[in-house]
């Protein structure tokens, strides 16, 4: 029997819960801050200033992310949707951070770090793709009259192969936290970062999030410009991308820069909403191909497709609305203000 995934309705994401945000057990050296948004809470280190050194900066967030990812682990691999769902996240900000301080980062270390994270971010995400599949199935065979029996099927099949993902996932991060020395390493590019000597690495944070953060604008104006000149759905896409880079990049500033928790929260806002269109491009794609591969149509096959077609153009239509913000002067105005 299907039942209903946690979360605010058809496509409400799975795993993540919309009436607030779930905090991580913060080290000493750590807080939490970001009530308002409905992801795990980030592990910020405590101290950091806008006069702050942006060399030092990056390596006690790198540290920061590091813990993040370690609080993630043991729920993660013992195959829970929501622990998956949070070492995913914490990978994601781990990953961004490096690539946000990447000119400040030693370059044989971030060599030897950047494509591990890489590669356990891949990981995860194929077991986590499923878990999101699954999910959506759920709210929508409740939604849909019907639609139950049919989703049943897709369901036991997106089951075995999250079961499969997710054991690939604890291999891989068995070699990477034992062979491999991610963490080890990690700590020790961490280090190195906070002493290491340049003229980037000397800028006040403030002064290097100003640079770091127009550069992400400039691209997510290109992209908006894109989406909003075409109805093609793959041009939205690429502009979820740039917005939800643009959400990592402001995220570990909030802590010395907490004027940026308004614009931060409207990228946060609209990141969402465009993944939730595109979480719905992915399960039609994904039951499609399913039913394709059966032997004989399974009944509520057409219904099932043409309820997904309805509230995938609801949610296009919602993600459009929303990334209107984006080109406003005053909103870009209002981040960059807070940058000063």
């Amino acid at each position: 029997m299907l039942t209903r995934a946690r979360g605010a309705g058809f496509l409400a994401r799975p795993g993540t819960d919309t009436s607030g945000e779930r905090g991580l057990e913060s080290p000493p050296h750590a807080e939490e801050i970001l009530p308002y948004t409905t992801m795990p809470k980030p592990i910020l280190p405590k101290g950091l200033t806008p006069n702050t050194r942006a060399g030092k900066a990056a390596g006690k967030l790198i540290d920061a992310k590091t813990d993040e990812v370690l609080a993630s682990v043991k729920p993660a691999c013992a195959g829970k949707v929501e622990g998956l769902h949070d070492l995913r996240v914490a990978v994601k900000r781990l990953r961004e951070t490096l690539r946000l301080f990447q000119r400040l980062v030693p370059v044989k270390a971030r060599r030897r770090v950047l494509p591990r994270v890489e590669d356990l971010n891949d990981g995860l995400g194929r077991a986590r793709d499923r878990d999101v599949l699954i999910g959506h199935a759920r709210e929508l065979a409740e939604a849909v009259s019907g639609a139950a029996p049919v989703l049943e099927v897709a369901v036991a099949t997106w089951e075995e192969q999250r079961l499969t993902a997710h054991e690939a996932t604890v291999e891989l991060w068995e070699r990477l936290a034992g062979p491999d020395r991610l963490v080890a390493r990690l700590r020790r590019l961490a280090r190195d970062t906070g002493k290491h000597k340049g003229r980037l690495s000397g800028l006040p944070l403030d002064r290097f999030a100003y640079l770091a953060v127009n550069a992400r604008l400039e691209r997510t104006g290109q992209r908006l410009a894109e989406a909003q000149a075409t109805a093609d759905p793959a041009a939205l896409h690429r502009l979820r991308i740039v917005v939800k880079r643009l959400k990592y990049t402001l995220e570990p500033l909030l802590s010395a820069l907490p004027a940026l928790a308004g614009p931060y929260q409207s990228v946060a806002g609209i990141q969402e909403t465009l993944g939730l269109a595109h979480d719905c491009d992915v399960l039609d794609a994904a039951l499609r191909e399913f039913f394709h591969a059966q032997a004989r149509r399974l009944k509520g096959t057409s219904e099932t497709l043409r309820a997904l077609q309805e509230r995938r153009e609801a949610l296009y239509v919602t993600a459009r609305e929303s990334i209107g913000v984006l080109g406003e002067e005053t909103w870009r105005s209002a981040l960059l203000d807070a940058l000063d």
